[in-house]
């Protein structure tokens, strides 16, 4: 049972390592590609998508640079923090937090927060419950549910937050 586990904790890292560090290179390709733009704007392309998605995240307090860290966090959650370094450009952890704390307010914190708990967690849980329920519309829905429900419990902190006054 050990080496089953252990074997399994293997294979985990092996491919966790391969999503994370794809998903940080891709943000950083996306803040830093068009060139003759400033890095992380709203000019480049992780500012475009951002601006893009921003009709469906204003509601819940989720700024452009926030929505990036989602989007990419599809792939593997553990990007989100990555990507969150990455699009602020901080390496270390304090001077990350205070670029955030900057930018956005507690209530946009939780909000933030609460959406990346409970939205999917991750492409390779979709695989695996399309490969156990043997159904890509089983899997489909799953996301839809989890999205759905993340994004209902954001809106609901965020607006019932503001609309208390905080």
């Amino acid at each position: 049972m050990l080496v089953r586990a252990w074997c399994e904790v293997k294979h985990f890292w092996f491919w966790s390592r391969r999503f994370i560090i794809f998903g940080v290179v891709a943000i950083w390709l996306l803040n830093n590609l068009p060139t003759n733009v400033p890095t992380a704007s709203p000019e480049t392309l992780s500012g475009m998508i951002g601006q893009a998605m921003q009709p469906l995240f204003a509601p819940l307090g989720i700024n452009p640079q926030l929505t990036i860290a989602l989007f990419f966090g599809f792939i593997a959650k553990e990007i989100v923090l990555g990507g969150l370094a990455v699009i602020y450009s901080k390496a270390a952890g304090a001077d990350l937090a205070g670029a955030i704390a900057r930018q956005i307010d507690w209530v946009q914190a939780y909000s933030f927060m609460l959406f990346t708990l409970l939205y999917v967690p991750c492409l390779s849980t979709v695989a695996v419950l399309k490969s156990e329920s043997k159904s890509i519309r089983f899997a489909l829905m799953s996301v839809g549910w989890s999205l759905g429900l993340a994004w209902v419990a954001s809106f609901s902190f965020y607006q019932g937050a503001r609309a208390l006054g905080f």
